[in-house]
């Protein structure tokens, strides 16, 4: 784990903007083109706010999601519907959006249609919950060893949360310490308390530990007070 502090949630996502694209333009000046993995909630939104103001080749760069709930693409917990409103304007009004779930009526055939269109992500930004959760590898759900589990062929996975609203689909593990680069952006005490429990112990119970030890994909961690 690499952790950069900051003494304000502004100045922490103007920080990962300019990171992640230069990222963005390492890969396209690589291969011609790159993939972008976000998360959702509205913790990132300053972040995709300020990454659609980069000045990279947008039309070269492909947006999808880290995990997205099996909901309308119209409804209020739409991650896809955070995405289109905060990074997809301006500059990067040019990039594709490919989303995870298409009507939100059936989690099988949305995950079915999502691996079809699957690319692995030049870089993925994580969020943490209170609980230790990233992407929606929830701590006790009833598939989170397949979720968690490094020889995983699978790129996403369908989630029921043990506690919190709507299925969903999630990277894997596997399929982010696949990614190129992984960036994790959180604030607060609470959070940065559970990042150093979890830091400090592998363990299921928080799922996000299994990433802050991995040495293949070092996870960068953007952290405010």
């Amino acid at each position: 784990m690499n952790l950069h502090a900051f003494a304000s949630a502004a100045t922490a996502s103007a920080a990962l903007a300019q990171a992640v694209a230069a990222d963005l333009a390492s890969a396209i000046a690589a291969r011609g083109q790159a993939v972008l993995a976000v998360s959702g909630g509205r913790s990132p939104v300053p972040f995709l706010q300020a990454l659609a103001a980069q000045d990279i080749a947008w039309q070269q760069v492909s947006v999808t999601l880290v995990d997205e709930r099996v909901v309308a693409p119209d409804h209020a917990d739409s991650n896809a519907g955070l995405v289109r409103e905060h990074l997809l304007r301006g500059k990067a009004a040019a990039a594709s959006f490919l989303p995870l779930v298409q009507t939100g009526s059936d989690a099988q055939a949305e995950l079915a249609a999502a691996t079809a269109q699957w690319r692995t992500p030049d870089v993925a930004v994580l969020g943490m919950g209170e609980d230790g959760h990233t992407a929606s590898l929830f701590p006790n759900a009833s598939n989170l060893a397949e979720g968690l589990a490094a020889a995983n062929p699978a790129a996403l996975l369908v989630v029921v949360p043990p506690a919190a609203p709507h299925t969903r689909i999630s990277m894997t593990l596997a399929e982010l310490q696949r990614s190129g680069k992984l960036y994790l952006a959180i604030a607060g005490e609470a959070k940065r308390r559970v990042l150093d429990a979890a830091e400090a112990a592998v363990s299921d119970t928080l799922p996000i530990s299994h990433l802050l030890t991995a040495t293949a994909r070092p996870l960068d961690v953007y952290w405010s007070v």
